[in-house]
């Protein structure tokens, strides 16, 4: 069940990025356009913050099924991969926790906005910040697989 979930999501992270790209550069493009901020636009916002919810539950479940015998130390090489366990549980989770809380926020401001721009301006800041700290936080698992 544990490596099913990992799977799970690990793809959704995927998406997630593919999602959070594509809407930071139709905010960009709406933002040099001034578009008006249309359906399309909220439809990306709740997908954006859906997969991030999503991530962050499944990274919650994932946390309570780590298997136990990944706390034991047998030898030097295993401090390692301690220090991926750490990496997960804490770092990781402290900053997809944060890009969360950026996103929520985002979407309270661009819903309380009157103005097309300021929602765009908004989104950008909210929903791009939250995207750049999930990309940072993802590329480690090149420099931490575990």
């Amino acid at each position: 069940m544990y490596q099913v979930l990992l799977h799970i999501h690990i793809w959704s992270s995927v998406l997630f990025m593919l999602v959070s790209l594509f809407f930071s550069v139709m905010l960009f493009v709406g933002i040099v356009r001034k578009s008006e901020y249309s359906l399309k636009y909220v439809w990306l916002e709740n997908s954006f913050i859906v997969l991030l919810y999503l991530g962050l539950f499944l990274g919650i479940a994932l946390y309570f099924m780590m298997p136990a015998n990944k706390y034991i130390i047998h030898s030097a090489e295993e401090v390692n991969h301690l220090l991926s366990l750490r990496f997960w549980s804490i770092e990781h989770f402290s900053v997809m926790l944060f890009a969360v809380l950026l996103a929520q926020i985002g979407k309270i401001f661009t819903v309380k906005s009157h103005s097309a721009n300021s929602k765009f301006k908004y989104a950008l800041f909210y929903y791009g910040f939250a995207t750049v700290l999930t990309l940072t936080s993802m590329t480690f698992y090149l420099i931490y697989k575990g």
